[in-house]
């Protein structure tokens, strides 16, 4: 008789908030069955459906996007290149920058930077997934995220290494900056955004990320819009 454990196929609910904690579930993959799924999974899923999943202990997560979320990790992509790019400081990834957490997961978050001295002047990988901690980790909440789920993938990079960690908040434009798993700040519109010193020399007014994406037309008081120059 096999002594073998059998593929978890049959997973209870507590079973499963066990393993991918406050995520939603209607953004667990049943196919492979939660628990039985890995890296390659990821990348065939990636290449067949364009779709970015995330590994969570054998669970395949869908990350959520929408256009409003995009377009925020692209401004911030550029606005770190700013900075980065110039100084050859290290590299900036988007969503599809995997990270290996842990041996048994793959987390993907919106924006990341990981600096030159992390990888000891290595160049990036052609192939397969990074184990190095990004140095900032950048996730922008959407409709599909809940608060929970965004501060647990937080304290994760925390505990593999990473020195800080954004959560953009576009419905009530401020972001939160933790320089710890218990160090957080929260910046309005008009507060300075800052990499400390991960990152120094790169400084924006948090609402110039938000106006960034918004190319509608100035409003006038009253409700008209605004003569373009």
């Amino acid at each position: 008789m096999s002594t073998a454990a059998p593929p978890i196929c049959d997973m209870t609910v507590v079973e499963l908030a066990a393993r991918v904690g406050p995520v939603p579930f209607y953004r667990v993959r049943t196919d492979p069955s939660p628990g039985t799924a890995t890296e390659e999974d990821v990348l065939r899923i990636q290449c067949e459906e364009d779709r970015i999943c995330e590994l969570i202990d054998g669970v395949l997560v869908e990350k959520a996007v929408s256009d409003q979320t995009a377009g925020l990790a692209s401004e911030i992509v550029r606005m770190l290149g700013n900075v980065v790019v110039p100084g050859r400081l290290g590299w900036i990834r988007g969503p599809d920058g995997f990270v290996r957490l842990f041996g048994t997961q793959l987390r993907a978050p919106d924006v990341s930077f990981v600096r030159r001295d992390q990888r000891a002047e290595q160049p990036l990988l052609d192939e397969g997934f990074s184990d190095v901690a990004p140095a900032l980790a950048v996730e922008v909440c959407s409709s599909g995220n809940n608060v929970e789920e965004l501060e647990q993938k937080r304290t994760e990079f925390f505990t593999a290494g990473t020195e800080l960690f954004w959560i953009v908040y576009p419905d009530r434009q401020v972001i939160e900056v933790s320089t710890s798993s218990e160090g957080h700040t929260i910046l309005g519109r008009d507060d300075t955004l800052d990499d400390g010193a991960v990152l120094p020399g790169f400084s924006v007014r948090v609402g110039d990320v938000f106006d960034a994406i918004d190319l509608r037309p100035a409003q006038k008081s009253g409700g008209e819009s605004a003569p373009q120059n």
